[in-house]
């Protein structure tokens, strides 16, 4: 721990310094030392803990990892400086007079994830867990005018979360009477759940989750990658804090189902009408989110209804879709980063024709649409097929109540995986195929060596992960272990890895056979494509991104509610005709707004005291005094 926080601290000065380059090299460094120390806690019996001594109230701090804890960091050590590296290139292209300050707090975020993960005192954890919060909001604002609205309305969610948090862990200090994480086990339900809360604020978890589509898009897109990709996953970090310390009942378990169902539902249902790449993404986070969440509700379905093979492929299930979902997330998200600098924008209806003229963004972008679809080959589909075979493992289930949640996650889980391939596709058939929809998707033009060196990294990572899943059931094997799961079924699963990769082996070989086999055997005769009377294709012969999902809208109406207006000219035969639709997150004009405008009203109402009159400001500290007198003389 020592060498590697200490290099990362050290990388803070060439960061203040505008260097970069030796910012991301010293961030590569400390990674490296931090992901050996990650790998030895949960590959051996190798312990880090510590006690640290500190006055009263924080009293003795306990500092050290766990498989869990160990398990996060390894994924962050890969992470975090991949997205730097992004970044530092990034940064290039889009210059900004704020670079000291945006690496400097970049530098925090990261740091301050490293450090959740080794406190094991809730006070401390909130200070750290503030400190994450303020330093990504930072990184969101990049000194734009444009993203201060967004970024304060993603603070001030966090602030709220940060509430439930501070509520939970009081009530579990007077429950425990401990500051410290051992103070966690064996809950009473209100501060359970009251941390629970708190952590699916971070997590984007429905209703709690309107941050996400706000901040993404106004965001760098390395912070995006980092933020989606990591930094929630310091939500769902906690979730499984709470979740290896309980026991929950059926009901609760039931109750959490539900709302991981919804949140994927409701994600998915506005990537389907979205049109900013970025906010597609970000609505994609909750529903994969949702997702990891399903496996991790039936691994304790399993556990509950004594059926230890589903308990395991659940957990299993989660685990992996955590750990792919780092990759595939951070991967799509710096490619937007490309879309934006080299086609011009993010709106998916002024791109087209991308693949002629970024047709290496083009082939990355294609492998992280079809992992995020769970498409074969890719490592998507692998921690999705767990979580399907989990569910169906409930059919030995005895009782109804344990069969039914099992059926809804399956159910749930196959329609949501449907629509968001449909969404995806939809993006990169608009996106990428048919004509350019503007003028500057025109002139697109490729990006540099530099901005595609962390994705090619990533999409090998995909790749290698997909092919050969036994590579990353052996990552998460010590951390079924540590959950006392019944690794007799962990037998299957690799033997189920194995039977995967010959699979993915013959087909590929055979896909080269027939290659090969073309390419020596025909011959190709180029000539003009038939284009049925139309000698060139323009804007107006496309689908839209309305248009795309029209006929899957009208079955899904009741959940999709839109403000659509048209404006045409007069007359029989209008020359023009503009149609624009837009889906508002429910959430957020629902309930968010109103609440914030009550909020607004009743602060109004003290405004009188800033009135800018000495004697006034004095006569309420007087006055607050003098009750302050009143409530310590027991005056009641």
């Amino acid at each position: 721990m020592s060498i590697g926080i200490l290099i990362l601290l050290i990388a803070i000065v060439p960061a203040l310094w505008k260097r970069s380059g030796t910012f991301v090299i010293l961030w590569f460094l400390g990674s490296a030392f931090l992901a050996f120390e990650y790998m030895e806690v949960l590959y051996s019996r190798a312990v880090q803990d510590y006690l640290l001594s500190m006055p009263l109230p924080l009293g003795d701090i306990h500092i050290g990892l766990n498989k869990l804890s160990a398990f996060f960091g390894v994924i962050f050590s890969l992470g975090l400086p991949l997205g730097m590296l992004y970044g530092h290139f990034y940064l290039k292209e889009h210059a900004s007079e704020a670079l000291r300050s945006h690496l400097f707090w970049l530098g925090i975020m990261g740091l301050s994830m490293h450090g959740l993960l080794w406190i094991r005192h809730s006070l401390v954890f909130l200070m750290v867990w503030e400190l994450m919060s303020l330093s990504s909001f930072f990184c969101v604002l990049f000194s734009k005018q444009e993203n201060l609205k967004p970024g304060l309305n993603y603070l001030i969610m966090m602030q709220v979360g940060a509430a439930f948090l501070i509520a939970g862990f009081g009530l579990s200090y007077l429950q425990s009477g401990t500051f410290n994480f051992s103070g966690f086990e064996d809950m009473n339900p209100l501060p359970m759940f009251l941390i629970l809360v708190g952590f699916a604020f971070k997590a984007g978890v429905f209703p709690f989750a309107s941050w996400l589509p706000q901040a993404h898009p106004v965001a760098p897109s390395h912070v995006s990658g980092i933020m989606s990709s990591m930094l929630v996953k310091t939500g769902f970090y906690g979730f499984l804090v709470i979740v290896s310390a309980n026991r929950f009942s059926l009901r609760e378990i039931i109750a959490m189902s539900l709302i991981f169902c919804i949140s994927a539902f409701w994600a998915v249902s506005h990537m389907l009408n979205e049109r900013n790449l970025k906010r597609i993404l970000a609505f994609s986070t909750i529903e994969n989110v949702g997702i990891a969440g399903m496996g991790m509700c039936l691994g304790l379905l399993g556990a509950h209804a004594k059926l230890p093979g589903m308990a395991l492929m659940g957990f299993c299930g989660a685990f992996l879709h955590i750990f792919f979902h780092s990759i595939f997330k951070a991967q799509l998200f710096y490619n937007s980063g490309n879309i934006m600098h080299g086609g011009g924008g993010l709106d998916i209806d002024n791109l087209g024709g991308l693949a002629k003229k970024m047709p290496k963004t083009a082939v990355f972008t294609l492998l992280g649409v079809m992992t995020i679809s769970a498409i074969p080959l890719t490592n998507g589909f692998f921690s999705e097929f767990n979580i399907f075979k989990a569910a169906l493992e409930a059919s030995d289930a005895v009782m109804l109540t344990h069969l039914l949640p099992s059926l809804l996650i399956l159910a749930s889980l196959a329609f949501i995986g449907a629509l968001a391939m449909i969404a995806f596709f939809r993006f990169y058939g608009i996106a990428f195929l048919g004509a350019a929809r503007s003028a500057r998707a025109d002139m697109a033009t490729e990006a540099k060596l530099g901005l595609r060196m962390p994705i090619f990294i990533l999409s090998l990572g995909i790749l290698i992960t997909g092919i050969f899943p036994n590579i990353p059931l052996r990552f998460v094997k010590p951390l079924l272990r540590w959950f006392d799961l019944d690794m007799h079924y962990y037998r299957e699963l690799q033997i189920l890895g194995l039977q995967i990769t010959y699979v993915y082996v013959i087909l590929i070989a055979l896909f080269l056979l027939l290659y090969v086999l073309r390419r020596v055997c025909v011959k190709e005769k180029s000539s003009a494509t038939w284009a049925c009377g139309y000698p060139r294709v323009n804007r107006k012969m496309q689908s839209s991104s309305i248009t795309f999902v029209q006929p899957l809208a009208y079955f899904l109406k009741p959940f999709m509610i839109k403000k659509s207006s048209v404006m045409k000219q007069p007359g029989a035969f209008p020359e023009q005709v503009d149609y624009s639709e837009e889906h508002p997150d429910q959430v957020w004009e629902m309930i968010v707004t109103p609440l914030s405008k009550l909020l607004s009203r009743m602060l109004l109402l003290f405004s009188g005291i800033h009135n800018g009159r000495t004697n006034s400001y004095i006569a309420w500290a007087l006055a607050f005094l003098v009750l302050m007198l009143i409530w310590v003389a027991g005056f009641r």
